[in-house]
């Protein structure tokens, strides 16, 4: 199980947009990367653009939906143990009618990730094109946010998304 620590209120996480780009690179984290390297720039089309190893990218900005929003996580090196409240225990009874009390709690492990950053948008980049409504990440977040959705909608049944047949 995860559980997500926000931050202290009098601390707010720091905005950020996050840009996924059309490569593989083997580095989790921030980068102290000079505008010599990476200086995205959005011409008078209204599209963004930069260069990247020479490369030509184009980027896309996906807004995260209203009712959502984005955060960046840091796992926190504690964990800790929450026991489970009658989840997994089998019920035991005895001859006169009373519960049997399972002396021995399972726990389950809880890692605890610590929200570092808070983002509206994602920037996903294409080569040589705008990431388009067929690209997999742009289609899995939509698809994704439509089942969270269905899922977390209560009342709403097979049929039309407003719940009638």
């Amino acid at each position: 199980m995860l559980s997500v620590q926000r931050p202290n209120p009098k601390e707010q996480p720091s905005g950020c947009t996050p840009h996924l780009l059309p490569c593989r690179i083997h580095h989790d984290g921030p980068v102290n990367a000079s505008e010599h390297y990476w200086s995205p720039q959005t011409p008078q089309d209204g599209i963004p653009e930069a260069y990247f190893r020479g490369r030509r990218l184009k980027g896309r900005e996906v807004k995260i939906p209203e009712g959502y929003r984005g955060v960046v996580v840091k796992e926190e090196a504690k964990e800790r143990s929450d026991s489970l409240n009658n989840r997994g225990r089998s019920r035991q009874w005895k001859e006169d009618g009373q519960e049997v009390e399972d002396e021995a709690e399972e726990e389950e492990e809880v890692k605890v990730l610590e929200e570092v950053g808070e983002f509206g948008e994602i920037l996903v980049w294409g080569h040589e094109s705008v990431a388009d409504g067929d690209d997999t990440f742009v289609r899995g977040l939509e698809e994704w946010m439509g089942f969270a959705k269905a899922m977390h909608t209560p009342g709403l049944e097979e049929g039309n998304e407003d719940g009638s047949k």
